[in-house]
């Protein structure tokens, strides 16, 4: 497509898309970017993921060796293929509580076809369901793999096909943006009591006159069905798309935000009732999600930039899993407690004047937006770094929003100044200091050294770009 050519001094924007095609890239794969591209293009398609023949089929999120007892909904794989220009990509959704980076690499490599033809990115995000089946090997018995290989290949295939036919259900159209407040949706378990209390939309509209696409992104945990289930589901995310659908005619996908913290969905009734609390739950989030609002329409101009960087790896309980083959997790020789450290990459997506950052991981949401603890932290000396939103206002990116658990899963990524752990059993128990504060989240974190790696990666990604 021929690009049309601006007159004139270069906006600050334009300076953005100029510096990210010149920029190196990778774990994101290569830089593409488009500018006054005139029209958006997007498909959608989803895939379930089947159970194989043959269990154990472990449910992630809770307990060690649960394995399912029923079948409520099954998982998906649901793919957005959105493009401008010569710029594509792929967002996969994927119903699961997290993928490695050696898991999304199979589904890039199953996709390379595409990738070599049409130059495309793909990202995979896991929706962090707390009801579907362990896929990354944390939730078997004790010091064993819980993935199913078999289930791991049906998780792969359903990727591919949900992409492929995105790719072919392309169609141009406009593309909008908004987001919408939200009360009475979430608790928070942990202080300071920080978190988004929007959902953020976007919605693709179709020159023929057919079904729109819709992108809904919120930060809480999936897990509204809460931790004494054994039902397979996709959990709220699930209920939310096919409500929307339902009651609009749009397809529907969800991506999770800064869900660290730990945010969860409130439960809405007492005494509580699972189903009836997922049902409530989703219905809730489709309320907001349906309810009309001021939409800003995106200019089709589109870029798509990642950074490879390196955490370092403290947590010793994830370098003995590493070592037993179950994490696949790229380990590299580093400066953490343990002397490893684990590859991983950040993205930032450019959709007109909407910024999508794509995070491995579960930020907690103080580190996106401010608000510690200060001096009841619990190692107040401790300086964390800047917040994300600050460093993207920096560069002129105030309309972003967190896509969490994306291209990997770091774990919880927790203020350095509120990050504990067990002096005896280091990330084995969690800390029970005598004020009564929380520390479970650093059990499933790589290290302290996580939150100033992921502000340090999207600073070097946007430094080059204005200085």
């Amino acid at each position: 497509m021929k690009r049309t050519k601006r007159t004139g001094r270069l906006s600050r924007y334009a300076l953005l898309l100029l510096a990210l095609l010149c920029a190196g890239c990778a774990g994101g794969g290569p830089i593409t970017s488009s500018e006054g591209a005139g029209k958006w293009t997007a498909g959608y398609a989803y895939a379930e993921i089947p159970l194989p023949d043959e269990g154990p089929f472990y449910i992630a999120g809770y307990h060690n060796g649960w394995e399912i007892t029923e079948v409520r909904d099954l998982q998906r794989a649901t793919a957005l293929w959105i493009e401008a220009g010569d710029c594509r990509a792929a967002l996969v959704s994927v119903d699961c509580v997290g993928l490695g980076s050696d898991t999304v690499a199979r589904i890039r490599d199953s996709l390379a076809d595409l990738i070599a033809e049409t130059g495309c990115t793909v990202h995979v995000i896991a929706t962090h369901d707390h009801a579907g089946l362990d896929t990354l090997g944390l939730w078997g018995p004790v010091a064993q793999d819980g993935k199913n290989p078999a289930f791991m290949d049906n998780l792969v295939a359903a990727c591919r096909d949900a992409v492929l036919r995105a790719y072919e259900d392309r169609r141009p159209g406009t593309l909008y943006a908004a987001d919408v407040p939200m009360e009475e949706m979430y608790r928070d378990s942990r202080d300071p009591q920080v978190w988004d209390p929007m959902l953020h939309l976007l919605r693709f509209v179709p020159d023929d006159g057919g079904a729109g696409i819709r992108v809904l992104s919120c930060g809480a945990h999936a897990e509204s069905l809460r931790g004494a289930n054994t039902r397979l589901s996709r959990d709220y995310p699930g209920v939310l798309c096919d409500l929307v659908e339902e009651r609009t005619g749009d397809r529907a996908l969800f991506l999770p935000g800064a869900v660290g913290g730990l945010i969860m969905t409130r439960e809405f009734l007492d005494p509580f009732d699972a189903e009836e609390n997922l049902l409530v739950t989703g219905q809730k989030l489709a309320d907001y999600a349906c309810r009309p609002v001021e939409e800003r329409e995106l200019e089709a101009v589109f870029s798509d930039a990642g950074i490879a960087f390196s955490v370092p790896l403290d947590n010793t309980v994830f370098l003995y899993y590493k070592f037993l083959g179950i994490l696949g997790n790229e380990a590299l020789a580093g400066e953490g407690e343990t002397g490893y450290a684990l590859g991983a990459s950040l993205s930032v997506l450019r959709l007109g004047s909407r910024t999508l950052v794509l995070v491995p991981g579960e930020i907690f949401p103080e580190l996106v937006y401010g608000g510690g603890l200060g001096e009841r932290a619990a190692h107040p000396e401790r300086q964390n770094p800047e917040p994300l939103a600050g460093i993207l206002s920096s560069y002129g990116l105030d309309d972003f929003f967190i896509v969490g658990l994306a291209d990997d899963e770091l774990g919880y990524i927790v203020p350095p100044d509120d990050f504990l752990v067990d002096e005896g059993a280091p990330y084995l128990e969690a800390a029970k200091p005598a004020d009564g504060s929380r520390h479970y989240e650093e059990t499933n974190s790589v290290g302290r050294g996580c939150a100033d790696a992921i502000a340090n990666a999207l600073r070097e990604l946007l430094d080059g770009v204005f200085k």
